[in-house]
């Protein structure tokens, strides 16, 4: 069986005779690499450089089952909303648009149908790099731990490795790469850190952090000819 899922002017078709997991993972695939291809102007059967957003689903998905483990969170809503939660990534809003889309492919699978609403609800509400200071958790805890998922997967030296191949790193020396890379983190990261919903994930971001500032710390190093 299948069906057809609109995104702006594109038509996609997807099977949904497997089980609900599957479904997710290969739609959410599929969106990714229709980014990639975009992005990278690539033909579709020519191996991508790199695919980024399938790359970045995939950890959120991780982090975001290691959190409901460590939180008591439902487990299967925090998967689909993880697999699902960047497929209208590019669209305006997209929180909201992908919450919709979510809501339309999991209906169609064999997914609970009693929580469909709160997959899409986290996902309409995992939008942003930070939360205004003082502000409470989000609500339920599985919005909250799909937020943090997303933004952990933003900390920690990965994220650097992805950040230092960004469009705004283009035409920098090594010096200035540091420096960009060392003001955003210090000035931007710094806030989703404390805006993280658990204490579960305040952790993890913490450390990611931490190993963040220790690995520029030692590329100053490096630079400045130290031992």
């Amino acid at each position: 069986m299948a069906m057809k899922l609109k995104r702006g002017k594109k038509t996609t078709i997807i099977a949904t005779n497997a089980g609900w997991r599957t479904v997710c993972q290969r739609h959410a695939e599929q969106r990714a690499t229709e980014e990639a291809l975009d992005a990278w102007k690539a033909k579709d059967g020519k191996a991508l450089p790199f695919n980024y957003r399938w790359e970045h689903v995939q950890i959120v998905a991780g982090l975001a089952l290691h959190l409901a483990d460590l939180t008591g969170a439902d487990r299967e809503v925090v998967e689909a909303a993880a697999w699902l939660h960047d497929v209208c990534k590019g669209e305006p809003n997209h929180g909201v648009a992908g919450a919709k889309a979510a809501r339309t492919l999991l209906e169609h699978t064999d997914f609970p149908a009693a929580k469909i609403g709160a997959v899409a609800l986290a996902i309409s509400l995992h939008v942003g790099l930070q939360r205004p200071p003082g502000a409470p958790p989000l609500q339920p805890l599985e919005a909250a731990i799909l937020w943090d998922a997303d933004k952990l997967s933003k900390l920690g030296v990965q994220a650097l490795a992805y950040n230092l191949s960004m469009s705004f790193m283009h035409g920098l020396t090594l010096p200035q790469r540091r420096g960009n890379l060392r003001e955003f983190t210090e000035s931007v990261l710094s806030r989703t850190v404390a805006s993280m919903n658990t204490p579960e994930a305040s952790v993890i971001a913490q450390q990611r952090y931490d190993a963040m500032l220790a690995m520029l710390a030692l590329w100053k190093r490096e630079e400045e000819n130290h031992p």
